[in-house]
């Protein structure tokens, strides 16, 4: 009886995945395609980009702003990891279907899991292209700002992701927690 609610909770998460895939591509100007993936553009003034590894789209991404070498090799990263979103939306489904306050846990799961795979994509920049993330974002005084600097980004904040450390085997739990502490 709980989990016939699984069904509908799957498709509802997939449909509202795909949509967003479809309204990013849709808004963007197709460029290239290079190696199996589709490379689109939005203009902006910020170089930035986005990976949609999509099950009716493909892989596919977004240049935001102006193609930027680095930004990309980042996203080659992100092209290189699993299909995290699918299984995160089908652990979401279980989870909303078994218990609907299973809401918060699934939160801080896919918090946790992006930041992984985010990093995941900075190092593998780095390993491969020798890049690493440049800002000239300096780390907040007050704990309270630096927080909501690693709940409120999609990446680790930008003054975490230009240190030594953050290139290393550290932990990110690890560097959240000293950052949080120091």
């Amino acid at each position: 009886m709980v989990l016939s609610f699984f069904p509908v909770a799957l498709a509802f998460l997939l449909f509202v995945y795909e949509y967003r895939n479809y309204r990013l591509i849709k808004r963007a100007k197709f460029l290239y395609e290079k190696g199996g993936v589709k490379y689109y553009q939005i203009e902006s003034n910020e170089d930035n980009a986005i990976t949609i590894k999509s099950i009716l789209f493909g892989k596919n991404v977004i240049i935001i702003g102006s193609d930027n070498d680095k930004v990309l090799a980042h996203e080659e990263g992100h092209l290189r990891q699993p299909y995290f979103t699918y299984y995160f939306l089908v652990l979401s489904a279980l989870g909303i279907s078994y218990n609907i306050l299973t809401i918060p846990i699934l939160l801080i799961i896919y918090k946790m899991m992006f930041l992984h795979y985010e990093r995941d994509a900075d190092l593998y920049a780095y390993r491969v292209y020798n890049i690493r993330y440049e800002s000239s974002a300096e780390r907040p005084i007050k704990r309270i700002e630096r927080l909501k600097a690693w709940i409120f980004d999609t990446h680790p904040p930008d003054y975490i992701r230009k240190e030594e450390e953050y290139y290393k085997k550290t932990n990110i739990l690890k560097l959240f927690i000293r950052d949080l502490l120091s």
